[in-house]
């Protein structure tokens, strides 16, 4: 996630997007603020700004 954060610095980004294998996986990425897509459910984003709230939560 940190990654993802410093990276926006050079290239403009919206969010982390993961594919889940399987629903328990899907269940695991929304305890931490991840969405599903409308169109793909097994597809989540956590927006940049969510990230950027936990890292400096977290002092990272």
């Amino acid at each position: 996630m940190t990654k993802a954060l410093l990276a926006t610095a050079q290239v403009a980004s919206l969010a982390v997007i993961a594919e889940a294998l399987d629903e328990p996986a899907a269940n695991f990425y929304q305890k931490y603020g991840f969405q599903k897509f409308k169109q793909n459910p097994m597809k989540l984003y956590l927006p940049l700004k969510s990230v950027e709230e936990l890292c400096q939560n977290y002092n990272i």
